[in-house]
């Protein structure tokens, strides 16, 4: 066995597991690209005292991955090494203090918008149109509509990969596009946001709009994984990555049962089940034919983990 299935296996012996330890798991269903290679060893935590405490105690080159909902992950077909950790419905839970909403890591970014419709806070309503959770949109400053993370954060916490207490403030963060500097080495259990006292039918009409623009604009009921690319700084280019795509013949490529979708040329249509690598390929050709075309190296926006 390896040392880190060696460790949950002793570290079971004396100890109760809140929330459920699986070993060699397959991760295609955690991903919406509904394939993937296996985790060594899959923790849903549902406590953030276990949590640390797994963290200080397993093995320092034992490697750590959080995953979240799997909206925006590829994960290879030769899995992930080490511990992988997704958080549980323990930290869904959503408080209001003045017009500050603290909501849990795992808590969905649409059930946040709609709480904070409900309590009549305004500023986060694009929120209802990222997928995953809100501890997967601070990780990686997500954003929509002209709006990301960046201008309602207010405050998170959490631990490092090694059990270490980590509390965040806006002043800590150096955001830049779909980048957060802490994301490689932070499992973000708590985040607070900075919302404004709001009219109710305009927050649910703000909402509903997004809803509409996003159901006319992205695909729906297909494996995909949203945006597949970043768009380029405009300093670089003006045209963003799905512009750069159809003017550079990509948009009808294939390989092997992947394609984009023919109602967004940024978005990934996943119609095997064979290989994760299959994906990343595809990925990569895009990429090259882009370059060929604009001299334009376009960046992924999907986090590819683990090994080919």
């Amino acid at each position: 066995m390896s040392k880190v299935i060696d460790f949950f296996k002793d570290y079971e012996l004396s100890n109760k597991i809140d929330g459920k330890l699986l070993y060699n798991q397959s991760l295609a269903k955690f991903s919406w690209l509904g394939v993937g290679g296996i985790a060594e060893v899959y923790y849903l935590c549902e406590s953030f005292q276990q949590l640390e405490e797994i963290l200080t105690s397993l093995p320092k080159e034992c490697k750590r991955t959080v995953i979240g909902q799997g909206s925006n992950i590829l994960i290879r077909d030769g899995g992930i090494k080490g511990l992988v950790i997704k958080l549980g419905k323990n930290f869904q839970k959503i408080q209001l203090f003045d017009k500050i909403i603290t909501a849990g890591g795992a808590t969905l970014d649409r059930v946040i918008a709609r709480y904070c419709e409900k309590e009549s806070i305004s500023g986060l309503e694009f929120l209802s149109g990222i997928p995953g959770n809100i501890g997967g949109a601070l990780a990686m400053n997500a954003g929509c509509f002209g709006a990301d993370l960046n201008q309602i954060f207010f405050a998170a916490e959490g631990l490092d990969y090694f059990g270490n207490k980590i509390n965040i403030s806006k002043s800590d963060l150096n955001f830049n596009y779909r980048f957060n500097p802490l994301a490689s080495s932070t499992i973000f259990t708590q985040v607070s946001l900075l919302g404004s006292e709001g009219n109710q039918l305009h927050i649910k009409k703000r909402i509903e709009k997004i809803n509409i623009d996003r159901n006319l604009t992205q695909p729906k009921g297909i494996k995909t994984g949203g945006s597949t690319f970043k768009n380029p700084d405009s300093n670089i280019s003006p045209l963003k990555a799905w512009e750069l795509i159809y003017k550079s013949d990509c948009h009808n490529i294939s390989m092997g049962g992947v394609s984009f979708s023919s109602k967004h040329c940024n978005f990934i249509e996943n119609k095997q089940n064979q290989s994760a690598n299959l994906i990343e390929d595809f990925c990569k050709l895009i990429q090259k034919n882009v370059f060929a075309k604009t001299g334009i190296k376009l960046a992924m926006e999907i986090k590819v983990l683990g090994e080919r």
